[in-house]
């Protein structure tokens, strides 16, 4: 029982510790839009090589882009850390807001 404690605790620290981070940048369009993407975006080897193809928000929407927003979230470190501690995979969630 104690070992199993003691392992949710050490779980829960490398979480705590690997942190969270939010990276945004404007392209000085207002978002006049509803139309949003999301999708993750894959690096390996301690993000040595990106897997994922590069985000194009222009590509994603009709018309300009309002924002992209690059997260790496608890959903994204815990699922990084399954893989050797995110040492050999880190997802990070990407989301584009359109402008128009």
């Amino acid at each position: 029982m104690m070992k199993s404690i003691r392992h949710a605790a050490v779980a829960g620290l490398v979480v705590a510790i690997s942190g969270c981070s939010t990276i945004t940048f404007t392209n000085g369009q207002p978002a006049a839009s509803d139309e949003q993407y999301s999708q993750w975006h894959h690096n390996l080897a301690y993000s040595l090589y990106e897997y994922s193809p590069p985000v194009a928000p222009d590509k994603e929407c009709t018309g300009d882009w309002s924002s992209v927003t690059v997260e790496h979230d608890v959903i994204t470190v815990i699922a990084g850390s399954v893989v050797l501690g995110g040492a050999l995979w880190d997802p990070w969630m990407v989301t584009i807001n359109c402008a128009e």
